[in-house]
């Protein structure tokens, strides 16, 4: 049966946010961009608050980020923007000013656009990462955890896990130096690092994925299922990755009866940070 005008435009009104030319913009960036989970959480806040913005995911690629912050500075009606992979070393540099975080880890993954265009950026991925744990019933004080991925997500994870009380972290990363990087940054944080991935994780209460294994364009596992086997009855599981939810590591964890964390707990976690930096409250 065919509808009016009327009726589809009260459809559409309760179907859909309007979006106008006074409406406040910010960015989640990335490549791959498709496998994010923000915009979906930025905008229900925002339409749950009646906030006129609007968080719009940008396929940005490595040679195209410089172009894209330059933007940033003189777009007026922006507010900032959210990254992911593989941009939160380079946007240190990009920036005016970095937050104590971001500093300590020469990496970016939120920058706010100051009403005169300067760029303030910070690091949410470690908090974030473990308030999403803290949701899921893990507390990192005191325990032992192995992680998969040294790169910027890994060593946001490991450094705010030494900085909770961690007791012991093992690494592993396919990229040649980023072990012994991250351990140097580690050192003096009372943490005890091993350098290697070990035989079994009989001795751990967590594994991590911060490691793009397990994407779509990346398929497979940094941890092999005999590996995953290992880990003690009442350990975790946790995986980075947003899309798909459910990894392999994830899924061979489920199968030997251990508990998991996906990569969407990492989005809810690191929510509230990265609204409240980039997207306060009007």
């Amino acid at each position: 049966m065919a509808i009016g005008v009327k009726q589809e435009e009260d459809f559409f009104a309760m179907n859909q946010r309007t979006v106008t030319a006074a409406t406040r913009v910010v960015f989640m960036i990335g490549t791959p961009i498709a496998q994010v989970r923000s915009p979906l959480l930025f905008n229900r806040y925002f339409a749950e608050q009646g906030i006129d913005r609007v968080m719009v995911p940008l396929e940005v690629s490595v040679a195209a980020l410089a172009g894209f912050v330059a933007t940033v500075r003189e777009a007026e009606n922006c507010d900032g923007f959210v990254a992911t992979l593989p941009h939160k070393r380079a946007l240190l540099k990009m920036v005016d000013e970095a937050g104590p975080t971001a500093r300590a880890l020469e990496s970016v993954n939120v920058v706010r656009r100051n009403p005169d265009g300067r760029l303030f950026g910070d690091m949410a991925d470690g908090a974030g990462f473990w308030n999403g744990a803290r949701g899921a019933g893990f507390e990192p004080l005191g325990k032992a955890a192995v992680l998969a991925g040294a790169g910027a997500a890994g060593t946001a994870i490991a450094f705010e896990f030494a900085q909770r009380g961690g007791r012991k972290l093992a690494i592993w990363s396919r990229a040649d130096g980023e072990v012994d990087a991250l351990a140097s940054r580690l050192a003096g944080t009372g943490i005890e690092v091993v350098t290697s991935l070990p035989d079994s994780l009989g001795g751990y209460d967590i594994a991590i994925n911060a490691t793009p294994l397990g994407m779509d364009h990346a398929p497979g596992s940094a941890f092999s299922d005999d590996l995953v086997a290992t880990l003690p009855a009442g350990a975790f599981a946790a995986d980075a990755i947003t899309e798909p939810a459910v990894t392999r590591f994830l899924a061979a964890a489920r199968a030997c009866g251990l508990r998991t964390i996906d990569g969407r707990a990492m989005a809810r976690g690191q929510f509230e940070l990265l609204r409240a930096f980039v997207a306060p409250d009007e």
